[in-house]
């Protein structure tokens, strides 16, 4: 039985609850770790922040199976929270925050005492400066507009942690070297999920998925696609890469792609689509020296898919059935399909009905989103339902207006633009690899964002800014 905490915190089983003095005490062995570590090698704080992201899932619809430790690590979760277990009272705030509140300290601290202390800058912190202005702007519109404030965290909450993942990395990251360490934490780190859902699907599940809707926490899914586009990033632009780890990274998608189908999310697979048809697509107008080469490839990949796709097209079991799924789900959906596309289809126009009250400025945050047309109830599973709807995209029009549409969609832009610039002017191998994953992370993150949950989740957030930050840092990082 699934309860709510009431907090900005989560549901969980409180039969099973974690052992939070360990884990406390393991918090405040970080942050000691990562104060000694800042006064020689700054970096380490993004890297204590980034896997965090990418291992613990955040409570928010946990599946409760009993094989990986990294579903049951309050570190999203406030630590008066019934479920941490860390035995303090009146404090909203979660490890997760103790631990950016410690580093942002410590950073600053640190630089006034060297006089070194330098702020990024530059038109991507410009763009992500005025959209988090718009978000507070829309948190106080929302709470002084009558709304629930501890709701109103559960939408905050992950912005405010992009943001201060965005500026760990635009002003931590100083050379080339820092970015490959960032990339093998990524790798390492959703490697070691890959893993989970391996384990998961063949030991704990006896290698079937019957009975269930997915078998990892939906964001897994975009990381597992975001470990494919990193590695054809890498194939194109990573000039030098030895063999072994060319093979090695061609293997771990293979692994990765399984895992996405074993976790049945098609907008993820959705998005896998759209960020390898980005990356291609940069690869045609900015590899000059190979443009027919990958021009080709192109081609025929979409011939290949195209030709499987309406092969296989009635195929609704067995491996051919799920890669033709995504695609087909939405002209000819299953029953589990076809309730999930009438429950968004309805979703969305009570968003846009909503948005339709405040055009301009949108209703804010934590303010309940009024029905018109009826939805399956879910709120025993999901019940921040009428607060975060699966539409994220929307959801920043619903909650900020028009005006956060803008300035949302000002950022991306100018991330991308920035992206474009780093593959236009530079040859670096390592930095145009992650010029090209950035624009496709953008890409995916956009398409999965349009119909799951992943523009408010604290992952994806933290992931985001991250990949917006070295992309503000690319024009300072030297040439190799």
């Amino acid at each position: 039985m699934s309860t709510y905490a009431g907090d900005a915190g989560t549901w969980a089983d409180r039969g099973s609850r974690p052992v939070g003095a360990f884990i406390f005490a393991g918090l405040i062995a970080i942050l000691i770790g990562i104060g000694l570590g800042l006064t020689i090698y700054p970096p380490l704080a993004l890297l204590a922040a980034v896997p965090p992201a990418l291992l613990v899932v955040n409570w928010v619809l946990r599946l409760n199976f009993p094989d990986s430790i990294t579903d049951h690590v309050p570190f999203f979760l406030n630590l008066n929270n019934a479920n941490s277990s860390a035995g303090v009272t009146g404090i909203p705030i979660s490890p997760a925050e103790i631990l950016m509140l410690f580093v942002i300290i410590v950073w600053l601290l640190a630089g006034i005492s060297r006089r070194s202390l330098t702020l990024a800058s530059g038109p991507v912190v410009s763009a992500y400066l005025v959209f988090m202005l718009v978000v507070v702007a829309a948190e106080i519109h929302g709470v002084f507009g009558h709304g629930d404030w501890l709701k109103s965290l559960w939408e905050l909450r992950p912005q405010a942690y992009g943001f201060v993942a965005f500026l760990m990395a635009a002003n931590l990251v100083k050379d080339r070297r820092q970015v490959r360490g960032l990339a093998v934490v990524m790798f390492l780190a959703v490697g070691l999920k890959i893993g989970v859902a391996f384990y998961r699907y063949f030991v704990t599940l006896h290698g079937s998925t019957a009975g269930y809707e997915a078998i990892m926490a939906h964001e897994e899914s975009y990381f597992f696609a975001l470990f494919i586009l990193a590695t054809i990033a890498a194939l194109i632009w990573g000039r030098g890469m030895s063999r072994p780890m060319r093979a090695l990274l061609v293997v771990g998608s293979a692994a990765s792609f399984f895992a996405m189908l074993l976790n049945q999310r098609r907008a993820a697979e959705l998005a896998l689509i759209a960020g390898v048809a980005a990356i291609m697509l940069l690869a045609i107008r900015f590899e000059d020296e190979h443009r027919s080469l990958w021009l080709g490839v192109t081609v025929l990949a979409v011939v290949v898919i195209t030709t499987f796709t309406v092969g296989y097209w009635n195929h609704t079991t067995g491996l051919a059935g799920d890669l033709v799924r995504p695609i087909r789900s939405m002209f000819v959906p299953d029953q589990r399909d076809y309730l999930s596309n009438i429950y968004r289809v309805a979703e969305d126009a009570n968003i846009l009905a909503n948005f339709k009250t405040s055009p301009l400025f949108g209703i804010g945050l934590g303010i309940p989103m009024f029905v018109i047309f009826p939805m399956a109830d879910i709120s025993y599973v999901y019940p921040l339902w009428n607060y975060i709807p699966h539409n994220t995209l929307l959801w920043i029009g619903m909650r900020m207006g028009a005006l956060g549409w803008a300035v949302f969609w000002g950022l991306v832009g100018i991330a991308i633009l920035q992206a474009c610039r780093q593959l236009a002017t530079r040859k670096d191998p390592l930095l145009n690899a992650v010029a090209a994953f950035a624009v496709a992370a953008i890409v995916a993150e956009i398409i999965q964002g349009y119909s799951d949950l992943q523009l408010d989740s604290y992952r994806n957030l933290i992931v985001f800014g991250v990949v917006l930050g070295l992309l503000s840092r690319l024009p300072k990082l030297a040439d190799a």
